[in-house]
């Protein structure tokens, strides 16, 4: 199930440092010999003895699974291609990811013009997180037939929920991609509504991911009239109805997709967060428990701070600033809240989500040191610590998201707009 978008980090470190490799020595003269024995490394000298210390490039050989395809020995082309294409999809269907690489590698040396062979490799490649493996062979499949309905709806899943971090315009492709399939289903004179719905179920993903929660809702909609009562497809509309804040749907569609998929962490956690919007406090801290029980790796207890020790850090970055921009930050009003008002929340349409980090209130995208104008509100910036709690899974994370926010936020207030901030990085 597609997870909740909270922000996450995840760092991996390497034991040890990488040697250097030296120089190439010149090279030597014709038949030059190379040798290593047995633990020794060694290059070639200018004379064709050995240079004692140097390092040879390691040799690399990756294990592999073989593709367990039973295949006649007496079979031609195409009922090798059959067995192994097969086979492929049988290995995804059970997870053996690596096995099921090998047999669409296989069959793609067999057929290189397979759109089937490329769309098993590549969903192969991403369940095994080799994602730039995977997107070249979801690429050579789209190549080989841009308007397959089945090959959008891969390639759309690749980019939208990928387990990789692809950003935003990795989203919008994801988006463009399920679009044209949804069209491409609808021109088929044989329906086949699981595929349409798949594709409608994309696309709300991706509007839901861009801030777009109104439209999405319409895509989720057409999904569950394609196919009433699909788990995701609920998990999916209660996630738009949060984002709309309007909570109470929210908690009934929630409350019927975690009764078809108990086990699934983010619904507990979406229903949860409506919960907590319709201030069902006691019952929110349960669901919300629940998701964390369901999911420890992925889903952490939230990283909270005592008021006191928030406020000092938004004081530290303040203080950092120089002079005359800390002047300027100053002159407004800088606030803490535990989660948004409704009302600042319907300040836009569609409305912001619930789960913002921070709000800035006042005239965006005028530039900096724009004079007020008629009608103007009293700029101010909030953070929500309970947000922010969420959004981290450390108390060093926390300081790093609370530093990141209020300079986002105080971006807004020098005049720069999402856009402008995101060129900057600092969406």
């Amino acid at each position: 199930m597609r997870r909740f978008a909270l922000a996450a980090v995840l760092a991996a470190a390497a034991c040890g440092s990488e040697p250097v490799a030296p120089p190439p020595p010149p090279a030597g003269p014709p038949g030059a010999a190379l040798h290593a024995g047995s633990g020794a490394a060694a290059t070639i000298a200018p004379k064709g003895g050995l240079v004692e210390g140097a390092a040879l490039r390691p040799h690399k050989e990756e294990a592999v699974v073989e593709c367990p395809a039973i295949i006649a020995d007496n079979a031609d082309d195409d009922a090798r291609l059959s067995a192994l294409l097969d086979a492929g999809n049988a290995q995804l269907d059970v997870a053996a990811y690596a096995a099921a690489w090998t047999c669409a590698d296989r069959a793609a040396d067999l057929a290189p013009q397979s759109v089937e062979a490329h769309h098993i490799r590549a969903a192969a490649l991403a369940a095994l997180g080799r994602d730039s493996e995977a997107q070249m062979a979801y690429a050579l499949a789209l190549a080989l037939d841009p308007d397959d309905p089945e090959t959008l709806r891969a390639v759309a899943d690749f980019y939208v929920n990928g387990k990789g971090e692809h950003g935003r315009d990795a989203v919008r492709l994801g988006l463009e991609l399920a679009q044209r399939g949804s069209r491409r289903a609808a021109a088929r004179r044989h329906r086949a509504p699981t595929l349409a719905a798949d594709l409608a179920l994309l696309e709300a993903q991706a509007l839901d991911d861009l801030g777009r929660s109104d439209e999405a809702l319409i895509r989720v909609d057409a999904a569950l009239r394609l196919a009433p009562g699909r788990a995701d497809a609920l998990h999916e509309k209660g996630v738009a109805l949060f984002d709309l804040s309007r909570f109470t749907e929210a908690k009934a569609v929630l409350t019927k997709a975690v009764a078809l998929q108990p086990e699934d962490a983010y619904t507990h956690q979406m229903l949860g967060l409506a919960l907590e919007g319709l201030g069902e406090q006691p019952a929110a801290d349960a669901e919300l428990a629940r998701a964390i029980q369901l999911a420890p790796g992925e889903l952490t207890v939230p990283v909270t701070i005592s008021p006191a020790d928030f406020q000092a850090e938004v004081d530290g970055v303040i203080a950092s600033l120089p002079a005359a921009r800390r002047a300027h930050v100053l002159a407004s009003k800088v606030e803490i809240a535990d989660l948004p008002l409704a009302a600042d929340l319907a300040a836009v349409t569609p409305p912001f989500p619930p789960t913002i980090l921070g709000l800035y209130r006042g005239p965006v995208g005028r530039g900096a040191g724009a004079a007020p104008e008629a009608g103007d509100e009293p700029t101010s910036i909030v953070l929500y610590r309970k947000n922010l709690a969420r959004a981290v899974k450390s108390r060093t994370e926390l300081s790093e998201q609370i530093r990141d926010t209020l300079l986002h936020e105080i971006g807004h207030l020098e005049g720069l707009d999402e856009d402008d901030l995101r060129r900057r990085g600092m969406e």
